[in-house]
């Protein structure tokens, strides 16, 4: 009996080495990960505080915490969203691909057109390419080429920007909004976040 105490305080030395990972973290050698998925509109509202995301999407807020005063390299790049439920998968998604960033080209043109008594009247021709949002329309009677910045149409895409985690060289703490195209009726203990990049590969599982 006497040697009882012994091994009780070597069997919890041997599991206090070996901690069980938190739930909605994970964390190795080189950083710590710590983050909290947000599924219902009002909470992703809030994030953004204010504009509001389509339907299909989720957001993660994310913390990142190097351990070492070496840089480390840390992007949304390296993040993943899976649903163990449905086997969905979707990579973080930058805020271009989803507010519809990029280049907005609207073409008119006059143009000779048949009339109805076989003369020529002048008619706009349309032409252009909409990546992700609605062209604009440019009046004009010459032929018109009008690159339309993502902030003028997207208002939404300044915000995503501003919230997003950052795409840099890290020694300190940095948080941030990650996101992702997953769609269905999904609860937190469904999903893993999956983490793979410079430091390595980590998986946190929410709860």
């Amino acid at each position: 009996m006497k040697f009882l105490p012994i091994l009780l305080l070597c069997a919890s030395t041997a599991l206090a080495g070996d901690p069980k990972p938190l739930p909605n973290q994970a964390s190795n050698a080189a950083l710590d990960l710590s983050g909290t998925v947000l599924m219902v509109r009002n909470d992703i509202q809030l994030a953004l505080d204010g504009p509001d995301l389509p339907p299909g999407y989720m957001v993660v807020r994310m913390k990142v915490t190097p351990k070492s005063d070496t840089p480390l390299r840390i992007s949304p790049d390296d993040f993943t969203l899976l649903s163990r439920k449905d086997g969905q998968r979707s990579p973080s998604l930058s805020p271009h691909q989803i507010a519809g960033g990029g280049t907005v080209l609207v073409v008119k043109q006059a143009a000779k057109q048949p009339g109805g008594d076989g003369t020529t009247v002048n008619g706009p021709i349309w032409g252009g390419v909409s990546i992700g949002r609605k062209p604009t329309v440019i009046n004009d009677n010459d032929t018109t080429v009008r690159t339309a910045t993502a902030e003028e149409d997207s208002p939404l895409l300044k915000v995503l920007t501003e919230k997003s985690l950052p795409d840099r060289d890290i020694k300190s703490p940095v948080e941030g909004l990650l996101y992702f195209a997953i769609d269905g009726k999904l609860k937190p203990k469904d999903l893993s976040l999956i983490y793979q990049g410079q430091a390595g590969k980590l998986v946190i599982d929410f709860k």
